[in-house]
């Protein structure tokens, strides 16, 4: 009888913990925009601008209520400078995967921080006078950042976030130049 007990108390709380292990993993997807900021130097440019307009899509997936992973899909605007009659563009875009951790809940609010690689096309486009020519590189680079979301119900969170990335923009050596983003957003479960 002990033993039927134990096993019956056993299967209860295995049952248990599946269903919360189950409960926790759930799948998300979202957009965002904001701004980007391009680290290079503008040294001796007549004009220079660094930071312009970006936007992602994302989406992941939770394996516990604190971990979990996401992808990306990134585009960073075209900034540049001008110096006499030179002038270079630079734009970027690629898709990451990182590793998100959250915080618990509170009054509504997640903290998150991610850490993984993005994958990033960055191209230059340079002219002198009439003359003009483009480089184009693709590499994999670190990604790291950091957010926070508002819940607006179980589902639906509006999403805050700082991250750091390498865009990689010509071939001499390891030409790259690291960008910033702030965006914001909307994240939804499904």
């Amino acid at each position: 009888m002990l033993k039927k007990n134990i096993l019956a108390a056993a299967l209860v709380m295995g049952s248990a913990l599946l269903s919360a292990h189950a409960a926790a993993q759930t799948s998300y997807f979202g957009g965002s925009v904001g701004r980007s900021k391009w680290n290079f130097d503008c040294a001796g440019a007549n004009s220079c601008h660094t930071a312009a307009g970006s936007w992602k899509l994302f989406g992941g997936y939770d394996f516990t209520p604190n971990f979990g992973v996401e992808g990306s899909y990134v585009y960073l605007n075209e900034v540049g400078a001008t110096a006499s009659s030179l002038k270079a563009t630079f734009n970027g875009r690629g898709a990451d995967v990182a590793a998100v951790a959250r915080t618990a809940p509170m009054n509504n609010f997640i903290g998150f921080a991610k850490l993984g690689v993005a994958f990033m096309k960055g191209e230059v486009v340079a002219s002198v006078g009439n003359r003009a020519g483009s480089e184009t590189h693709y590499s994999g680079q670190p990604l790291i950042g950091l957010g926070v979301m508002y819940q607006i119900d179980k589902k639906v969170a509006i999403r805050a976030e700082v991250d750091h990335r390498n865009v990689k923009v010509a071939g001499i050596a390891e030409t790259t130049s690291g960008v910033t983003s702030f965006t914001i957003g909307l994240q939804s479960e499904f």
